[in-house]
C-alpha cells in the first residue's frame, strides 16, 4: 500500500499566495517615466535678415546755369554813296572782302543798271574771298560783291542764290538807288556823326 502524500499546512500556502500577488501587482503597475523638458529652438543662422526700406527719392530740381551773355552786335563799317545828290548810307559786315574794299576807298565809281534788279560798279582790285561762301543770294537793299565781274553791286530787287554773289552788307534808301538813272557815285567811309540806317540784312 503506497503511502498517502502529506497536505500542505496552510500557513504555507497563503505565504505563495501573497508572492504571486505582489509579482503581478509590481508588473502591473509601471513607474511613470519623468517628461523630457522641450529643446529651445535656436534661431537659424543662416535665415536672412530683413534689410530697411530704401528712402523715398528726393525730387530736388537741379539748378540752372544762367545763360551766357549774347556778345554785342558789331555796327560794322559805315559807307556812304552818293547817288545823282541823294547820299545812300551802307553798312558792312566784317570780313576779308569788306576790308579790302575799305583799303581801296574812297573811289568814283561808274554805276550802271543790270537786269532790272541791280546796279553795279566794276572795282578797280579784286576783293579778298578768304572765309567767305563761293555763291549767295541777295534781298533788296544788299551791298554786295559780284566776283566774276569785279563789281560793287547795289541790290534793289531780290535775287536768288548765284555763283559769285558775296554779299557784303546793307544800304538804306533801295528807291533812290532804284530809280536812278546811271551815275557816277562816290564811296566812301563815312565820318564820325553820320546819319543813316541800313536797309534789309
Amino acid at each position: 500500500m503506497t503511502p498517502s502524500t502529506p497536505a500542505r499546512s496552510g500557513p504555507a500556502l497563503v505565504l505563495t499566495a501573497a508572492v504571486v500577488l505582489g509579482l503581478c501587482g509590481c508588473a502591473a503597475v509601471a513607474p511613470t517615466p519623468a517628461p523630457v523638458p522641450p529643446t529651445a529652438v535656436s534661431p537659424n543662422p543662416t535665415a536672412p535678415t530683413a534689410l530697411p526700406a530704401p528712402s523715398e527719392p528726393t525730387n530736388t530740381p537741379t539748378p540752372t546755369p544762367p545763360a551766357p551773355e549774347e556778345p554785342p552786335m558789331s555796327t560794322g563799317t559805315r559807307l556812304t554813296i552818293t547817288v545823282d545828290g541823294t547820299t545812300v548810307t551802307a553798312v558792312l559786315r566784317d570780313s576779308a572782302a569788306t576790308a579790302s574794299l575799305v583799303a581801296q576807298l574812297p573811289l568814283d565809281l561808274e554805276f550802271e543798271d543790270f537786269g532790272g534788279q541791280e546796279k553795279i560798279a566794276r572795282l578797280p582790285a579784286p576783293l579778298m574771298l578768304d572765309g567767305l561762301p563761293s555763291g549767295g543770294g541777295a534781298e533788296p537793299g544788299t551791298i554786295g560783291y559780284y566776283a566774276p565781274d569785279q563789281a560793287l553791286v547795289l541790290y534793289y530787287d531780290a535775287v536768288a542764290y548765284y555763283e559769285g554773289i558775296i554779299p557784303l552788307g546793307t544800304f538804306d534808301d533801295v528807291p533812290a538807288v532804284r530809280d536812278a538813272a546811271p551815275f557816277t557815285g562816290t564811296v566812301s567811309v563815312a565820318g564820325p556823326g553820320s546819319e543813316g540806317g541800313a536797309g534789309a540784312e
